[in-house]
């Protein structure tokens, strides 16, 4: 988590460093607002590949609750005897981390967590669909972005395909600290929910798997 924390920091810094004026297009403030969508899906990714290499017994969960587990034989062939604890990655790639409703049902296969609420669900989104429109389509409004709009100041007719998506500072400052506390939150449920996997299945830990367990919240 720390070295996800730094990276939001230094989203941060460089979208409060930015002077550029507030009324208009603000490509700092975009690019900010793109990398902090991605760097979390990452994160979520990253997070989930690890719990599954410190405990690869979890994936027993996830084949229960319907998540495809089947593996490539080359890539166990690359690890060799290390691949018990590199299979999270290997799994990890081939799931897909796109939205709240993917990211929920991923964790939950796995420890029965859920990350986003449903306000926090819908708020995810929400930053999603904004960040798919300023990479698919440069931030211009499309007509499926403002059919799907809560803002009654734009229509269809005036605005589709001629107006764009101002992102301001403002947001993505708000927008850091909002996935900053999801991502919070999931760490933390997954450590505790982790944590009651291996005592209910009489699972302990020594040596650099305990370092592993303990680093989750240390990190």
């Amino acid at each position: 988590m720390e070295f996800f924390r730094l990276t939001l920091e230094d989203v941060r810094e460089i979208s409060k460093k930015d002077t550029h004026p507030q009324n208009g297009i603000n490509r700092t403030q975009e690019l900010c607002f793109i990398g902090l969508m991605s760097y979390f899906e990452a994160f979520c990714k990253d997070h989930f590949a690890s719990l599954i290499n410190i405990e690869p017994s979890l994936v027993v969960n996830l084949k229960a609750n319907g998540q495809n587990v089947d593996i490539d034989g080359t890539r166990a062939v690359i690890y060799g005897e290390a691949f018990r604890y590199r299979i999270g990655f290997v799994l990890a790639e081939k799931y897909d981390f796109g939205s709240s409703k993917k990211i929920n049902s991923l964790f939950l296969s796995l420890l029965k967590v859920t990350p986003f609420s449903t306000p926090e669900a819908k708020r995810y989104d929400d930053l999603l669909r904004d960040r798919n429109l300023l990479v698919h389509h440069s931030g211009t409004f499309t007509l499926t972005y403002l059919e799907q709009s809560d803002d009654p100041s734009h229509t269809l007719e005036s605005d589709a395909f001629f107006n764009s998506r101002v992102i301001r500072q403002a947001e993505v400052i708000a927008a850091i600290e909002f996935i900053e506390t999801v991502a919070n939150k999931l760490v933390l449920g997954c450590h505790s929910a982790l944590v009651q996997y291996l005592v209910a299945n009489k699972i302990q830990y020594s040596g650099e798997r305990k370092k592993a367990l303990d680093f989750i919240l240390g990190s």
